[in-house]
């Protein structure tokens, strides 16, 4: 079919991650290339956005046919989360519908103007690809407008922002806790679409995961018998100083 396909960079091959792996695994860079082509086709064709891939490290270890493959890529910074919970970083740049689309619109427009000029001039070199237009920053632009006008903010790419989030807030879980929480609430919200309960897309999830966090915390303190980090009413650890009544009265 004419959208089976994904893109793959010219310089791909002699990155230096693709040099790492190969150091790693003990193969060559060529064969890191293949392995990366079958796990990219693997995820455009069972994921959206390359984000919450539910398998392990050892699934992706006998998809490319090598052990470690998977715990390679994050060394090397290409495979993100937590085993049974991965995420392939800037996915979408590359390939998803999106990236697709906008690849076929460069072609297009290419094509267009190629047209163009072959009425007026025969040119045998070839009319190169329109350059893409810089992609911007996903810090830089963290809002998205929707057909209400409303903005709504860019939702978190994988567990570990939200984890960051959680733990900054002045109630949160504690240790593994705290990894349950966020994992609990990134699975929820995905599976809703990052709605509420009218349906309507979320302007914004950090309220809603701060809440979250501190329901949880206040639920986890309350059956282990413990109070949760930076609750209020903690106990202070600063002695207090003797009284100038007992100096007074010292013989």
């Amino acid at each position: 079919m004419a959208g089976d396909w994904i893109k793959v960079e010219h310089t791909t091959p002699d990155k230096p991650e693709v040099v790492k792996l190969a150091d790693m695994l003990g193969i060559d860079q060529d064969a890191v290339v293949g392995k990366l082509l079958r796990l990219w086709i693997w995820a455009d064709q069972q994921s959206v956005s390359g984000n919450a891939i539910t398998v392990t490290n050892s699934f992706l270890d006998r998809l490319v046919f090598c052990p470690g493959f998977a715990a390679g890529l994050v060394k090397v910074g290409w495979l993100n989360g937590r085993n049974g919970l991965l995420s392939i970083p800037n996915f979408d740049r590359h390939n998803g519908q999106t990236a697709k689309n906008r690849a076929n619109t460069n072609r297009r427009v290419a094509n267009h103007r190629k047209g163009r000029n072959d009425e007026t001039v025969t040119d045998v070199t070839p009319e190169p690809l329109q350059k893409p237009l810089p992609e911007k920053r996903r810090e830089d632009n963290t809002t998205t407008p929707t057909t209400t006008g409303r903005e709504v903010c860019q939702f978190p790419q994988d567990v570990s922002e939200i984890d960051r989030f959680m733990a900054a807030q002045v109630l949160h879980p504690l240790g593994d806790e705290l990894t349950r929480c966020a994992e609990r609430f990134f699975n929820e919200q995905a599976a809703v679409g990052w709605k509420n309960k009218h349906g309507i897309p979320l302007a914004d999830w950090r309220p809603l995961a701060r809440q979250y966090a501190a329901t949880w915390a206040r639920n986890n303190s309350a059956e282990a018998g413990l109070k949760p980090a930076n609750a209020a009413g903690t106990a202070s650890k600063s002695t207090p100083k003797p009284s100038r009544r007992d100096e007074l009265w010292t013989d």
